[in-house]
């Protein structure tokens, strides 16, 4: 079974309004079709055309570049303020006590697709109403 995504680099800078360069797309996008394909169990994958299935896409490749970003210049933290005369940095503290990277990551990823999927019911847990949808 191959791995499809959700939506292309079209839908992304047209609708969505992304930033991203079309190399640094493909690279999240894989990924960010398998976090929105687990998250709705499977479900999304029925509602490849929908709307709410892509923006939710569109917005996990942000938040998994900005991650990225922050990794490669900051070791994942984000800076608040930064003094090179002494070389002095702050970070700000995202992170709960004990909560590692990648859970931080997964956090703010089902954050950024719960906008745009909780009102589908792709979200729920249990049997639902969704295919009806």
């Amino acid at each position: 079974m191959s791995m499809n995504s959700y939506v292309d680099y079209e839908f992304y800078v047209m609708q969505y309004c992304g930033e991203m360069e079309q190399d640094d797309f493909s690279r999240t996008v894989i990924k960010a079709s398998a976090h929105v394909r687990k998250i709705t169990f499977g479900r999304a994958d029925n509602y490849t055309d929908d709307d709410s299935v892509k923006f939710a896409t569109c917005a996990i490749c942000d938040v998994i570049a900005a991650h990225q970003k922050r990794l490669e210049i900051h070791n994942g933290m984000d800076v608040t303020s930064e003094n090179t005369d002494g070389y002095i940095v702050a970070y700000a503290q995202e992170r709960s006590s004990g909560e590692s990277l990648e859970e931080l990551l997964n956090r703010k990823i089902y954050q950024a697709a719960e906008v745009y999927l909780l009102p589908t019911g792709l979200l729920n847990w249990g049997i639902n109403d969704a295919d009806e949808w």
